[in-house]
């Protein structure tokens, strides 16, 4: 029986022995702009098609929900070095309808994870944080709007980079422009 990874490991083999990628693409995005976009499986190819995005293209940041915690997270810091040192010159937010993380809550996923053998004296170390991240986050548009009144509020992200706001159908691919970064909508 073939484990997953060995499947994962094979698609490799076959994958370089079919497409020898011999065109060099830089690490500085070609379209000069960065992503951000929720982790949902769904938009795994279908976003870059919506988008009209290719290999080499953009900088993406994925997480769970788009989500955007603290001034100066993990997003945020990816977003900085895209900015300062890939040099990209918009910022595109894009969340998804029928999100994941707006059908759960902090109760949920610390149910889970008691479950799964948690303890509770770990759990009382990151509830908190789980209900900071997770029980605002109710609607996938309002969230966008959110992060980007987050983004435009950090001293650190220059003024110069629009900001924009979509929200992506994951089973058309259908985008809706919530904010233009240039002029409000």
């Amino acid at each position: 029986m073939a484990t997953l990874l060995q499947e994962i490991l094979t698609n490799n083999h076959e994958f370089l022995a079919n497409n020898k990628c011999t065109k060099e693409i830089s690490k500085y995005p070609q379209k000069k702009f960065a992503l951000l976009t929720c982790m949902d499986t769904r938009l795994v190819e279908l976003i870059s098609k919506a988008l009209g995005i290719h290999r080499g293209d953009a900088k993406i940041i994925q997480n769970a929900g788009t989500s955007l915690i603290g001034e100066m997270g993990e997003t945020v810091k990816s977003l900085l070095l895209t900015i300062y040192v890939f040099d990209i010159k918009e910022i595109f937010i894009v969340g998804h309808y029928d999100c994941g993380v707006a059908l759960t809550s902090s109760k949920d996923i610390l149910h889970n994870m008691r479950s799964r053998g948690v303890s509770e004296q770990q759990l009382k170390l990151i509830e908190k944080d789980f209900q900071v991240w997770l029980d605002p986050y109710t609607d996938p548009a309002k969230n966008v709007l959110t992060v980007i009144k987050k983004l435009k509020a950090n001293p650190f992200i220059p003024n110069d980079i629009p900001i924009h706001g979509l929200i992506i159908d994951p089973h058309t691919g259908k985008l809706d422009l919530l904010a233009d970064g240039y002029k409000e909508t």
